[in-house]
């Protein structure tokens, strides 16, 4: 199956478990990666706040694994200010059994987060997951480069569409 993450069935009928999420395109990210963290970056808390087409640099903290917040298939994350990350009753909130389909932590997510999808010169998505490169994890601190996209019929969901970003 191409693009599918688990493997042929065993001889006993049973799909095998998928395995970790490993970086399988690190060539498509290295061109991305910043030489040095930018020292002009704002929070995610202030590029909330921001308009759409507005360029920025923009840090924050990716959310706990419960979260999922990478996507396997393409660079892409959410990540939220680290000031919100470290209020009890968000981690509390993204220690749910279910957190990365519960509507009370989708709302939370919706409310202060901003989801990031790396895209290449041409404006297409990176198709090479981030989680894992250069220790990229559930919690990690990134800061991306990019503009700012509203998007819903409020236009007060922020997507930042990032042409270059800093690991750590």
């Amino acid at each position: 199956l191409v693009g599918c993450s688990r493997t042929a069935p065993t001889d006993a009928g049973k799909a095998e478990a998928p395995t970790a999420p490993s970086v399988s395109e690190p060539g498509k990210l290295e061109p991305l990666v910043m030489a040095a963290q930018p020292a002009d970056a704002i929070t995610v808390r202030e590029a909330l706040t921001r308009k759409d087409g507005d360029k920025v640099v923009v840090t924050g903290q990716v959310p706990t694994e419960k979260v999922k917040p990478y996507n396997s298939a393409l660079a892409a994350f959410v990540m939220l200010s680290h000031e919100d990350m470290a209020k009890e009753e968000v981690r509390e909130e993204f220690e749910c059994s279910a957190a990365a389909t519960c509507p009370s932590c989708r709302k939370l997510l919706d409310k202060l987060g901003v989801r990031v999808e790396l895209v290449d010169a041409s404006g297409a998505p990176v198709a090479a997951s981030l989680e894992g490169f250069r220790g990229l994890k559930p919690g990690s601190t990134i800061t991306v480069e990019g503009e700012i996209k509203r998007d819903g019929k409020d236009k007060k969901l922020v997507r930042l569409v990032a042409t270059k970003f800093f690991p750590g």
